[in-house]
């Protein structure tokens, strides 16, 4: 039976939720115009288009392992909201960027304060979700950002129409601002070490390593169907391929709603491998599709496999750490994925060129083993070893 205790949809959490879909809409707005944005105000050049996002995943990578120092030193809530008031400012500021170079200074500071929020925002989630039913709640608190990511990019795009700048810059700025004043209303558990010296040691956490580098791993194929699925669906002539990440947000909404509870009740084993061999599959089928439908349904599979690992890996990081090491659990999880999607897309794109994209999805599939062997021969012993003293401990509190 559930006790009152035992609660995930608080008021608390569901402020939070709310606030942090916000804030990621607020940003998921921006991702596919400011391109635009940059060849039709600005006169760039495709080349310069992608630093756009070369630099603010550059920038959140850079800052999520002092994120995780400060969260855990100074406590979560002044750390989010300070972040956030950045975030909103940064957002508004955009009406400012006159030149190619200030655009890329501004993204540069987002991507500092998207890679605190989003470090901190998972860890506050983690505090407020009953230990009991902690893959449950991150199951549930992902889908805020899934569905910023399926909603947010079509949106952006419908509010700029034929180059109204103006009106997306100032509409993604209210509502990063509508993020802010939840956030107020939300009362985060008051979690902090009062350790501030820097120590390398703080900023991380040695006992998640080894998962970091089955998400480090995991995130290549990702980084390749972010980079390519849309250059793919218009080398095959299939229209509409864009609607791919709104199926694979389907997906990922469909399976995250029982992953948690599976998580709780049954243990990470069965998922990790029905996570990993799912998204192989579809990595290797996408290799042979050539026509809508299937590239809609590979899109699917795509979301169940992203929507059972991710919080079903990050919910093995939280476990293995005390209360007050979550936010250097979530910055180096964060940290793996970051620099997963970063490697994966440099790397897979030399594979694209000498290879063509079809073939190098069917090598991401392969890649994907690596990760699920990785995890039976070092993780899963690995990871009940920590369960068993984090009981312990909590035990002899």
């Amino acid at each position: 039976m559930t006790t009152q205790k035992d609660t995930i949809l608080t008021k608390d959490f569901l402020l939070h939720f709310v606030s942090y879909f916000l804030m990621a809409t607020a940003f998921y707005f921006l991702l596919p115009t400011l391109p635009i944005y940059a060849v039709n105000a600005l006169d760039a050049n495709k080349n310069q288009v992608g630093y756009i996002i070369g630099v603010y995943a550059l920038a959140a990578l850079i800052i999520r392992p002092f994120c995780g120092y400060v969260l855990d030193a100074y406590g979560r809530r002044s750390v989010y909201i300070w972040a956030l008031v950045l975030f909103t400012i940064l957002t508004a500021s955009y009406h400012l960027a006159s030149s190619f170079f200030l655009l890329l200074v501004i993204r540069v500071m987002h991507g500092f304060t998207w890679g605190t929020i989003t470090t901190g925002g998972s860890t506050i989630a983690a505090d407020l979700i009953p230990e009991s039913r902690r893959g449950e709640g991150i199951g549930y608190f992902g889908l805020a950002m899934t569905f910023a990511i399926a909603l947010a990019p079509y949106g952006g795009d419908q509010i700029m129409g034929q180059n109204n700048f103006f009106n997306l810059f100032t509409i993604s700025a209210i509502v990063a601002f509508a993020s802010l004043i939840l956030v107020f209303f939300v009362k985060v558990p008051k979690v902090k070490t009062g350790e501030t010296k820097i120590q390398l040691s703080k900023m991380f956490d040695k006992r998640v390593n080894r998962i970091a580098v089955v998400m480090f791993t995991g995130a290549f194929p990702f980084a390749a169907i972010i980079s390519f699925i849309r250059i793919y669906s218009d080398e095959l002539k299939i229209e509409q391929g864009a609607l791919f990440f709104i199926f694979m947000a389907i997906g990922v909404a469909i399976v995250r709603l029982v992953v948690g509870k599976i998580m709780d009740k049954r243990g990470p084993s069965v998922l990790v491998t029905i996570g990993l061999a799912v998204t192989v599959i579809a990595l290797i089928w996408l290799r042979y599709i050539d026509s809508f439908w299937p590239l809609m349904a590979v899109g699917v599979l795509v979301g169940f496999g992203n929507g059972i690992i991710m919080p079903t890996v990050q919910t093995m990081a939280l476990n293995m750490v005390p209360i007050e090491r979550r936010g250097a659990a979530n910055a180096t999880f964060f940290s793996a994925v970051d620099l997963g999607i970063g490697a994966g897309s440099i790397a897979l794109g030399y594979v694209a060129e000498y290879y063509g994209i079809s073939m190098m999805f069917f090598i991401c599939g392969i890649i994907l083993l690596f990760p699920l062997v990785f995890y039976f021969l070092f993780v899963r012993k690995h990871y009940f070893k920590h369960l068993e003293l984090m009981k312990a401990l909590e035990n002899n509190a």
